[in-house]
């Protein structure tokens, strides 16, 4: 009995998951305009209600952290006191190095965090600054100079060249062994293929590397050094922006910044999003939380908002569509609203009801099938990476010319074959002959087998990118697939081999015969399946393309079941 109770309880449970997430995990994203005190206090009471009831949802830091590591981050900022007392740091820096200290120098470095991204990214959008911030990390490649670590000095003077991307040392503040290391770094860098494309909406706007401003969008930046870069895209002058950050790699590294986005996300100390404008918040507010949820790798999303100064709002949004699951109208307040009331709004979500329960009696509310707002249209990036690009076409370039050597090699054989039967024919000695026509078969199957593996490992990294598959790459699938049923259907029906195996040496010209017809029909075979092999692939890799509305494997465990899908759109 008691284990009867045990599985009764996991089935029930299983079930209760299944419903209330519908295999997804859920995202609460506050939307504010002027007064937001009530968020904090109702995000942190939804997201106990919620889990409280087995649903898989992030918590508020989780998300936060997420969306600020894959997302974008706050622009950091330095108060006066903060940069006097940053400048003292640097200066007690040098004095290290005068006094012959340079371990004391480094330790100074290491402590104070003087060269941390915060610090640099604040202190370059000065000019000055900036150079204080370049001068000061070469001091740290004096240091390491002086305590006879030239390796690690070199790599210093390329760290340097990457947090200020621009600039030169300051005359006769270095000794020559410094300069030339970051001349070294500078050559270092000039000599990568990393080309970093910043473009915006709307087009036009200010961008800085690491806090150096280095034009306006749409820009290339050649040359940069492989590493982390933080990226900005200003279209206030005013107004330092939020954070991109780019892992630059050899190739094309592409970064895409939405000004209106960016500035409706806050993500401390609670992920969400504020407008300025109670309008523009009705029509951004389900778009733009949509892309936070890709963001942060959540497709089921819970819109909390205060219509009023004592009314709340919670609407869950489900789904690359945004189908509405549930919604629940609850009494608020500045401190947001109770945990009773939380909890049955809560509770209403997971049963995928749409309730006003901030009335007496509670009333049901009509839930319709799908939000006004339509799925966010986030850019994604056009290019294949120029790396990948040129392995793949290489890649192609290779495999077509294998593929195409295996049909080359059927007029050969052909006439091979006529040989040996010829020779049979005669009573002529014909092992020789025989074992030509082998070897030109061994060479027709090696050839396009190699062919076909060479194109379907080129296909993912040469097809251009598109939001859903082309027609083209659904008539090749096609294509694809009449050409492998018929290389099934015609190698299946060739004849058997005769009494003596073809590999063996054949006398019997009525053999020899029965071996060459049933050869060519597996030869055709062969290149028609390896030539089906790349067409198959075309479809098949934009089906499976890592992006919101491609076709996806997912699994999901949590406390109430787990979950295996594949999702997506065709």
């Amino acid at each position: 009995m008691r284990r009867l109770a045990l599985a009764a309880a996991l089935g029930a449970s299983l079930a209760q998951g299944a419903d209330a997430q519908n295999g997804d995990r859920w995202l609460i994203v506050p939307v504010a305009t002027s007064a937001d005190s009530w968020v904090e206090p109702t995000t942190r009471r939804l997201y106990d209600e919620l889990s409280a009831r087995g649903v898989g949802v992030w918590s508020p830091a989780d998300a936060a952290k997420r969306f600020e590591a894959k997302g974008s981050a706050p622009a950091p900022a330095l108060t006066d006191a903060e940069t006097k007392g940053w400048t003292s740091q640097s200066n007690a820096v040098l004095e290290h190095l005068v006094r012959g200290d340079p371990a004391g120098a480094l330790r100074r470095l290491r402590d104070t965090e003087l060269l941390s991204p915060s610090n640099v990214v604040a202190l370059n959008r000065e000019p000055e600054h900036a150079q204080r911030v370049l001068d000061t990390c070469l001091l740290g490649v004096r240091a390491q100079i002086e305590t006879g670590a030239p390796s690690k000095a070199e790599a210093m003077a390329r760290e340097c060249r990457r947090l200020v991307v621009d600039g030169q040392a300051s005359p006769h503040m270095h000794p020559p062994s410094v300069t030339a290391l970051l001349a070294a770094a500078d050559r270092y860098r000039g000599d990568q293929a990393t080309v970093l494309h910043v473009e915006s909406e709307p087009a036009s706007c200010s961008v800085r590397v690491n806090g150096v401003l280095r034009g306006e969008t749409p820009l290339e930046e050649a040359g940069l050094s492989p590493g982390h870069y933080a990226v900005q895209v200003e279209c206030e002058p005013t107004r330092p922006a939020r954070l991109h950050y780019a892992n630059v790699e050899l190739g094309l590294t592409e970064v895409f910044a939405d000004a209106a986005f960016d500035a409706a996300i806050v993500t401390r100390p609670t992920l969400g999003l504020r407008y300025a404008d109670p309008r523009e918040a009705l029509e951004r507010r389900t778009r733009d939380a949509a892309r936070i949820g890709t963001v942060v790798s959540s497709d089921a999303i819970v819109l909390v908002s205060a219509p009023d100064t004592s009314t709340q709002e919670l609407e869950l949004l489900r789904g690359p569509t945004l189908e509405k699951g549930g919604f629940a109208r609850i009494k608020g307040g500045s401190d947001g609203p109770t945990r009773g009331d939380t909890a049955l709004a809560a509770r209403t979500l997971v049963d995928s009801k749409c309730m006003d329960l901030a009335t007496l009696p509670p009333t049901a509310l009509p839930c319709r099938d799908q939000t006004d707002g339509a799925s966010p249209q986030v850019k994604h990036p056009a290019r294949i990476p120029r790396g990948k690009f040129i392995s793949g076409m290489t890649l192609f370039a290779a495999g077509s010319a294998s593929l195409l050597g295996g049909y080359v090699l059927v007029g050969p054989r052909a006439r091979a074959s006529e040989d040996w039967v010829h020779a049979l024919d005669a009573g002529q000695s014909s092992a020789a002959l025989q074992q030509r026509w082998i070897n030109m078969g061994i060479g027709v199957v090696v050839t396009s087998s190699v062919g076909a593996g060479l194109l379907v490992t080129a296909m993912p990294l040469a097809l251009p990118k598109r939001d859903k598959t082309p027609w083209w790459a659904w008539l090749s699938g096609g294509v694809g697939v009449g050409l492998a049923a018929f290389s099934i259907a015609y190698g299946v029906t060739a004849q058997s081999e005769p009494g003596t195996p073809c590999s063996s040496l054949v006398t019997d010209p009525t053999d020899a015969r029965t071996c060459v017809e049933r050869s060519e029909r597996i030869s055709v075979a062969v290149l028609t399946g390896a030539t089906a092999a790349p067409l198959l692939t075309i479809p098949l890799v934009y089906l499976f393309r890592p992006s919101k509305s491609k076709l996806a494997p997912e699994v999901e465990v949590s406390r109430s079941g787990g979950y295996f899908a594949v999702r997506g759109r065709f």
